[in-house]
């Protein structure tokens, strides 16, 4: 059975930096300024021991929505794992519902469909032999 460990935990916002600096303020999170995958600011962070990450996105974006990066909020759980296709193999066999599979050879992520809207990223975090 694959290992499985927390990984981060990914927001979205209007505004990442302001967000970012939010928890940097109240709770002494370590925040690095970085780009986004749609080429927006995002806030990388660490609180302790916790990857925090903090994506702007358009004004468009207000509620939950049926998929990842497409929500205000708590958009993902990310959960480390050191197999993923053994993981995906695992999650099926159990019944979870993938919003996203790996793409390409070389991807080393995949989305769950977790309760309450909740998306869950299984993320490779070593090669596989």
């Amino acid at each position: 059975m694959p290992q499985y460990h927390p990984h981060h935990i990914h927001l979205m916002s209007h505004d990442a930096m302001a967000a970012g600096a939010y928890y940097e303020k109240m709770f002494g999170a370590d925040l690095v300024a970085s780009q986004g995958a749609n080429g927006l600011p995002r806030a990388n962070m660490t609180l302790g021991d916790q990857i925090i990450l903090i994506s702007t996105v358009d004004e468009s974006v207000d509620q939950m929505a049926s998929g990842p990066h497409s929500c205000l909020g708590l958009d993902h759980i990310g959960i480390g794992v050191d197999d993923l296709q053994a993981a995906i193999a695992d999650l099926e066999v159990k019944g979870a519902e993938f919003l996203m599979k790996p793409r390409g050879g070389e991807s080393r992520i995949a989305f769950v469909k977790g309760p309450d809207f909740v998306s869950i990223e299984l993320v490779q975090t070593r090669p596989t032999e």
